[in-house]
């Protein structure tokens, strides 16, 4: 007699339970469910995957730009210091930004690294542990650089920002060129970053685990439904990651696919918030600095004391003026004018009176003169303007009515002063020069005519004077 095989003896033992698992295994709905499981698993995943990398990615260049936006604003105050001079202020600065949120710490050195300024938060020390790193890893200016948590030490960036500033000491130099004054070292805390990652995590994580609960029992039943939100998702998803924020997932169901398309929208919502935000930042950041640039291009073409254009200011507008002037064969006149007796004045009453006169003459020129002309202290008590679309003519009726204006005023504020002006005029008509240079020669030689005749004149040059 032939002895049973092993499986012989399992239907013997079972037959009724061993079959309907078998049956079970073999049917569509087995296999329908198993492909939900994977399928949920592996879009959970990926879609996890998008999240937790787009949200740590955000996050951590949301910290990183907040610490060089806060690096740059540290650095444009001990440029304008550092150019001024004004080293001792500096400690101060970084005392104040190393004290408050969210700074850790705050060095500021010079080009060649000697430290200028040192400053860090009460609660934390870090700057040993930087002086070690430092030796390993030179860090990158406007790179930060991420420093993990250790022992009590909490997770910061640690940025370099050069100190820069607009070189206004040589007249030649060029437009917008900057000089590097040293650099500036910060640590901005980032917990914040990690508490992100965290919550994100926790958010996937629930996500997740809901989605294999519910995909499991429903199998078969709901695998048409689940298909077609899927697709939606994944578009939303894809247009998203290619770059357009305003895409959101139509879904609207109570399972998980709805909370995952609730999710996706919430951190799209929050990825386009902070996107614009950031948009706003940078427009604010871009019209301060576009603001600052020309306030300190307006105060290096100023005279400190009468307010009026520097020479150099007036050398680069006569160069734009005079070829206009060729171009379009208009006139161009310019009035040099020289104060008569204001040494003696200035010897006898003091530098304040001889000041105070020199501000009163600025003030007598601008009165008199259109939004288009430009008047400019040329040096000492010798003043300059220029005049557009002007004749001699023209030119000398203006300069008449500034002798006398100027007479009127000095005689109404100082009357024991006799104080008066000698004014040259030259025109490009009249004098036929090539230069813009040769104009201003013209007009200070005729200046020079009206100081020979006697003071208190006005001359006209009537004839070029050769550049050579």
């Amino acid at each position: 007699m032939v002895a049973p095989s092993v499986y012989e003896v399992e239907d013997r033992v079972a037959p009724s339970a061993w079959r309907v698992v078998r049956s079970a295994m073999s049917t569509l709905q087995f296999k329908a469910t198993a492909l939900v499981v994977v399928l949920t698993l592996s879009v959970t995943g990926v879609v996890s995957g998008y999240l937790l990398q787009s949200s740590g990615q955000l996050a951590r260049a949301q910290i990183e730009e907040r610490a060089i936006n806060a690096a740059e604003l540290l650095a444009e105050a001990a440029a304008v210091m550092i150019a001024s001079g004004n080293l001792d202020d500096l400690q101060p600065l970084a005392i104040e930004h190393a004290n408050g949120a969210p700074l850790l710490y705050v060095i500021i050195s010079d080009v060649d690294g000697r430290q200028l300024a040192v400053a860090e938060h009460h609660n934390v020390d870090l700057l040993q542990s930087l002086e070690r790193n430092g030796r390993e890893r030179v860090p990158v200016p406007g790179e930060p650089i991420l420093h993990a948590k250790s022992g009590k030490q909490p997770i910061f960036f640690d940025v370099t920002y050069p100190i820069s500033s607009r070189d206004t000491s040589d007249e030649m130099s060029i437009p917008h060129a900057r000089t590097l004054r040293g650099y500036v070292r910060t640590g901005m805390i980032g917990d914040g970053w990690t508490r992100t990652m965290s919550s994100k995590l926790d958010l996937v994580v629930g996500v997740g685990t809901l989605a294999l609960l519910v995909a499991v029992p429903l199998g078969f039943l709901v695998i048409r439904r689940i298909v077609a939100p899927l697709d939606g998702l994944t578009d939303a998803m894809l247009e998203f990651s290619q770059g357009k924020l305003d895409v959101r997932s139509p879904v609207v169901r109570r399972d998980e696919i709805g909370v995952l398309a609730s999710a996706f929208n919430q951190m799209a919502d929050q990825h386009q918030q902070t996107h614009e935000r950031i948009i706003r930042l940078n427009a604010e950041l871009e019209e301060r600095v576009a603001h600052r640039t020309h306030q300190l291009r307006e105060l290096a073409s100023r005279d400190p004391l009468t307010g009026l254009y520097n020479r150099r200011y007036f050398n680069e507008t006569l160069q734009r003026c005079f070829a206009e002037a060729i171009r379009y064969d208009g006139d161009l006149s310019c009035i040099m004018i020289d104060l008569d007796e204001f040494k003696a004045a200035n010897d006898k009453y003091g530098h304040h009176v001889g000041d105070e006169l020199l501000v009163l003459t600025a003030r007598t020129l601008s009165g008199r003169l259109r939004s288009a002309d430009v008047a400019a202290r040329f040096g000492g008590d010798e003043f300059i303007i220029l005049l557009p679309q002007t004749d001699s003519v023209q030119a000398a009726t203006l300069g008449e009515q500034i002798v006398i204006q100027f007479a009127r005023d000095v005689s109404e504020r100082f009357p024991g002063i006799r104080v008066s002006m000698s004014i040259g005029i030259a025109s490009l008509r009249t004098t036929k020069v090539e230069h813009a240079e040769t104009l201003v020669r013209s007009a200070d030689q005729a200046l020079y005519e009206a100081k020979a005749a006697g003071k208190n004149k006005l001359v006209t040059a009537s004839a070029a004077i050769n550049a050579d």
